[in-house]
């Protein structure tokens, strides 16, 4: 695939998504067409089967085999289809999707995502992201096999003054049978945020998941499951731990209204680690944030980037909360 352009105009990568909109329709046409072109061609060179099929009737052994032939034509014709759409999609669709969507995020994410209030030091690499081992030290998300772990659209800078990481992920694993297409585990954005509280740290590992999770993440989680006083929480989440005193001391009753809150925000499966003073912060999302969107202009996108990056605003959240807890207690320490 060619190389985006660093410093591509607006004009430029605007034609790049007409370009790869026009071949999406063409794509879109693609099979049905061969479909119908091939059928034509089986059915019209089988002329002479459907007479000897109206002389003789079924019953002629001969006029059998000459049915199942023309089956087997008219399958080679639906199979012939397939692999034509398949190669333009991959070789002409995909690639001009591709060139648009890199030049788009090397020219628009950092200097949109600079003009949003409380960013600042911000890094974009679109190939980079989080690596399988470290997804496998914290034991966050569904891991899957390594073959089909997928990082990309790595974020790094300050948020309202507190460092963090981002990028998107992707994990699977192998389809069950002889399917060649690997089963999604996940998918969805990791941020890992260097600071969840200035007066607190976590001793060992507070993982917090979404029950809709667990299914998914039930052999990575910490021994100890607790119960909290909070009801709706409770209903929504499950906490492992490895010290029960530390987890009530991380989880404070502001803090699992902030998570509840954040699940309805950003309505998927949440993941949380609290370890040390990081808080990774993960939602599963069918969109990734960054990619361009084909069919919408590209003078409308940016509006749409400010609008996909509100789980950073909204993870923050959890932090301001924990911030203005501790601080409030330590006032009334004192």
């Amino acid at each position: 695939m060619d190389m985006p352009e660093q410093n591509i105009s607006g004009v430029k990568l605007e034609k790049l998504r007409v370009d790869a909109l026009k071949k999406l329709k063409i794509r879109r046409r693609v099979f049905p067409v061969c479909m119908i072109v091939f059928t034509a061609l089986v059915l019209a060179g089988s002329l002479p089967y459907f007479l000897a099929l109206a002389e003789h009737g079924w019953e002629d052994m001969a006029v059998q085999g000459i049915v199942f032939s023309l089956l087997s034509r008219l399958m080679m014709a639906a199979i012939l289809s397939c692999a034509i759409y398949l190669i333009y999609s991959i070789l002409v669709w995909q690639k001009a999707y591709d060139r648009f969507n890199l030049s788009f995020k090397n020219k628009y994410v950092l200097d949109t995502l600079r003009q949003l209030p409380g960013f600042s030091d911000l890094r974009y690499n679109a190939g980079g992201g989080f690596s399988y081992d470290e997804m496998d030290r914290m034991n966050l998300i569904p891991k899957g096999d390594k073959v089909f772990y997928r990082s990309s659209d790595e974020l790094t800078g300050l948020l309202d003054g507190v460092r963090f990481h981002s990028s998107n992920v992707q994990t699977g694993q192998k389809g069950r049978g002889r399917r060649s297409l690997p089963d999604i585990l996940f998918e969805g954005q990791i941020i890992a945020f260097s600071m969840f509280d200035d007066r607190k740290i976590s001793e060992s590992f507070v993982q917090v998941f979404s029950r809709k999770a667990l299914a998914q993440v039930k052999r990575t989680t910490a021994p100890l499951t607790i119960q909290t006083e909070n009801s709706l929480f409770n209903e929504n989440f499950v906490v492992f731990t490895e010290n029960e005193r530390n987890a009530f001391y991380i989880l404070t009753p502001p803090v699992l209204e902030a998570i509840t809150a954040f699940q309805e925000a950003m309505e998927g499966k949440v993941y949380l680690a609290f370890y040390r003073s990081t808080l990774y912060v993960t939602c599963s999302q069918f969109h990734n944030p960054f990619d361009a969107y084909i069919d919408i202009p590209v003078e409308e996108q940016c509006r749409r980037l400010e609008k996909d990056v509100g789980i950073l605003r909204s993870a923050r959240e959890i932090l301001v909360r924990v911030g203005q807890n501790s601080q409030a207690a330590g006032k009334r320490e004192v």
